[in-house]
């Protein structure tokens, strides 16, 4: 038997509800997606010096020379990093930013979806749904009575 990871099960009243779900998601994402963009707009001129920085001393010191980079370990599979580089923040924050757009294109994509159920099933949509999702994302809507 197989387990696919990051699976999870819900259950809503109706496709109505599982709709005003993923609103409230994209919404939530949208939001998060803008406050992590400004963190990145005011780190990119920290950024912008440290690469300069880094540029000139690499000049002076030859490329070859292994420049000293934060203090990171990893434990269990958890990076923790003291005292970051500017750019180990941003990087941080860049990657974030699009897996979280990632994923609100993919919501917005079900959300097209379930506006056409609603529209086409009408008051038939409200009946009691299983809906399994994937990192949070519905991937399969299984309709448990009629």
């Amino acid at each position: 038997m197989s387990v696919t990871p990051d699976l999870e099960v819900m259950i809503f009243n109706g496709v109505k509800d599982l709709l005003n779900y993923v609103n409230n998601q994209i919404s939530d994402l949208e939001k998060r997606i803008r406050e992590i963009e400004n963190m990145m707009g005011s780190l990119k001129v920290k950024v912008n010096k440290y690469m300069a920085l880094i540029q000139m001393i690499e000049e002076i010191v030859g490329k070859g020379q292994q420049l000293p980079l934060s203090t990171a370990i990893e434990l269990t599979g958890l990076k923790i990093i003291f005292d970051p580089r500017p750019i180990d923040e941003y990087e941080a924050l860049d990657e974030s930013r699009r897996a979280m757009a990632d994923r609100l294109s993919a919501l917005m994509k079900v959300r097209d979806v379930l506006d056409i159920l609603v529209k086409k099933l009408g008051d038939k949509a409200e009946v009691p749904i299983l809906v399994e999702m994937k990192m949070g994302i519905p991937v399969k809507i299984i309709f448990r009575s009629w």
